[in-house]
Parts: C-alpha cells; sequence; structure tokens
C-alpha cells in the first residue's frame, strides 16, 4: 500500500534522510526503531506530505510524491493522500477550544463533509472503541496524556483512514499511560488496521510488528520480522541499539 523509494532529504547541510527504501503492504503492522536523531519521524512527515525532499518517490496505491511535489494533482493529490493515511503525532494536538465529541468529529464534518448525526454516532462509537465513551464532554485539559492520545487517535480513525503513522505516539506519556495508548494500537492490529509505527516501545515492535525497519543515521540499516531483528540482528548498528535499549 505504502512504498518508499530511495528517498533523500537534506535539512540545509544535514542529510536526515540518505536513500531510504520500505514498503507497508495492505494490513501490515511495520514498526521503526532507532537512535534518536536517526531520521525515523521526518520519514513519517515525507510520507504524509508534511515535508518536500531532494530525491526518491513515495507511492500510496495511485497516489504518488516526487521531489517536486505530488506527480499529479497538486494540492487535490495531496488532501486525498491525506485522506487515506491519517497521522498521529508525539503531541496530542487537540483542539482546546473544543470538547471531546467534537475534536473527533472535526475531521468527518470539516474535510468529509458528513452530516452532523453521522459524524456524531461515528465519533461516539470510536470514542468507545479507546475507552472514552465516558468522555465525550470533557475539555482536552481535563484528560491525561494518554487520554488526550487516545482521543487524538480516536479522531485520526473518524477519517477512516487506509493507514495510520504513528510518530513516536507515546514518547510524552509515563509508563502507565502509555501502556494504556499502545494496548489501544495493538487492538487497531488485530483488526488489520495498516499502521507504521515509529517507536521506542522494545515491547510493543515484538509483540505486535509484522516487520521491524531499524534507522540509522538516515538509512534503513536492516528490515526483517521481530524474531529475527531482536534475536539475530545481522547488522553492527541494529545490535548496538539494542544492547543500549537494554541498558535503559
Amino acid at each position: 500500500m505504502i512504498e518508499v523509494r530511495d528517498l533523500v532529504k537534506n535539512h540545509t547541510s544535514l542529510r536526515v534522510l540518505d536513500g531510504v527504501s520500505l514498503t507497508v503492504r495492505r494490513g501490515e503492522v511495520a514498526v521503526i526503531v532507532g537512535p534518536s536523531g536517526g531520521g525515523k519521524s521526518t520519514l513519517l512527515r515525507c510520507i504524509n506530505g508534511l515535508e518536500t525532499f531532494e530525491q526518491g518517490e513515495v507511492r500510496v496505491e495511485d497516489i504518488v510524491l516526487r521531489s517536486n511535489g505530488p506527480a499529479a494533482g497538486g494540492k487535490d493529490a495531496l488532501r486525498r493522500l491525506r485522506r487515506r493515511v491519517g497521522m498521529v503525532f508525539q503531541q496530542f494536538h487537540l483542539f482546546p477550544h473544543l470538547r471531546v465529541l467534537d475534536n473527533v468529529m472535526s475531521g468527518p464534518l470539516w474535510t468529509l463533509r458528513q452530516r452532523r448525526d453521522e459524524a456524531e454516532a461515528i465519533a461516539r462509537r470510536l470514542l468507545e472503541r479507546v475507552g472514552l465513551g465516558d468522555k465525550i464532554d470533557a475539555w482536552p485539559e481535563q484528560l491525561s496524556g494518554g487520554q488526550q492520545q487516545r482521543v487524538a487517535i480516536a479522531r485520526a480513525l473518524a477519517m477512516r483512514p487506509e493507514a495510520i503513522l504513528f510518530d513516536e505516539p507515546t514518547s510524552a506519556l509515563d509508563p502507565h499511560m502509555a501502556g494504556e495508548v499502545l494496548r489501544v494500537i495493538a487492538d487497531l492490529a488485530q483488526e488489520g488496521q495498516t499502521m507504521l509505527v515509529v517507536t521506542h516501545a522494545m515491547s510493543f515492535a515484538r509483540r505486535v510488528a509484522d516487520t521491524v525497519h531499524v534507522m540509522h543515521e538516515g538509512r534503513i540499516a536492516e528490515s526483517g520480522p521481530p524474531e529475527q531483528i531482536f534475536r539475530q540482528p545481522r547488522h553492527e548498528a541494529t545490535r548496538a541499539f539494542l544492547a543500549a535499549e537494554a541498558e535503559t
């Protein structure tokens, strides 16, 4: 469903992505791990059209992004891409002036132009799904970090995306709250949701991923099933990263 070919991204003189290639099949849970500063978040932002890049190509089914923007369709192609590929960020980015229910309804109402009764029914169902059916009238500031992130996941799901990108969704949370969010993502995986997840939660990657990609200095050091990556890593960068993670 998602194919990245030879992606190169520079920030001034720094090469953040150095020829990255990977694929995500429909229904697959692909997890990206690696040291901070390796380009993981930048890769997700390029896939969703939030950042441009210097070389290479991103293909999401029939939509193609190249270094000069969408291969065809311009801004309309970017809109179609972001409807198909949702994104959940490190920070929750909820609208502070909207209650929880209205946050989840915002995309369907403003972007998909759904009727309000239809959007509300879907939003209520999604909030139940992430364990927040009793918080529909709460303001974001009244929620814990884990609850806010689960609202953000429900808001992404409300757009009925074919795939969801998660950019370290638990990095701002304490272990208990992180566990709440990871359980929701694991449930989505069991339901067949296509996902590409950047995370430092190694136990989650072991348990949920179909494929693990290890990023190091802007490149994919190696890719493979969790069993191979965590038990028999082939690349020295992977071994060093896993050793460092084991010490934390």
